[in-house]
């Protein structure tokens, strides 16, 4: 992955993978951090965050360029509704050998995605 881009926030070159086993997007939690304070999102005690729902509209869209391409999530999709409160759907997961990143639910609810076993490689398409 090139770069994952919120606001002013800028991964730069980063490695990452896809999975539908995971909720939220997580990425490094220092990167995390810095996305979710900027956008005004608290830490809870579940090393998640909350948002105040009237910020919800205020979000900035995440950027995630793989391969030349650029993938939106739309800021109001980063945040997860429910029984009156907002749930930023990004958390911090720090692992030492594995991926920086991985592109959850968050992310696949807006790209078809092709898990192309034989080739090694995954695909994205915007659904119709």
């Amino acid at each position: 992955m090139e770069n994952i881009q919120a606001g002013s926030f800028s991964s730069g070159p980063t490695f990452a993978i896809v999975d539908s086993g995971t909720s939220l997007l997580t990425g490094p939690s220092l990167q995390i951090m810095k996305i979710a304070t900027s956008v005004g999102a608290m830490p809870n005690i579940m090393g998640e965050y909350t948002i105040d729902c009237s910020k919800v509209a205020s979000i900035p869209d995440l950027e995630f360029h793989i391969n030349g391409k650029s993938f939106t999530v739309p800021g109001k999709d980063l945040v997860i509704q429910s029984s009156g409160t907002c749930l930023f759907a990004m958390m911090g997961m720090d692992i030492p050998t594995g991926p920086q990143w991985i592109m959850g639910d968050v992310f696949m609810r807006h790209y078809y995605t092709i898990f192309d076993y034989g080739g090694e490689r995954v695909g994205f398409a915007t659904p119709k």
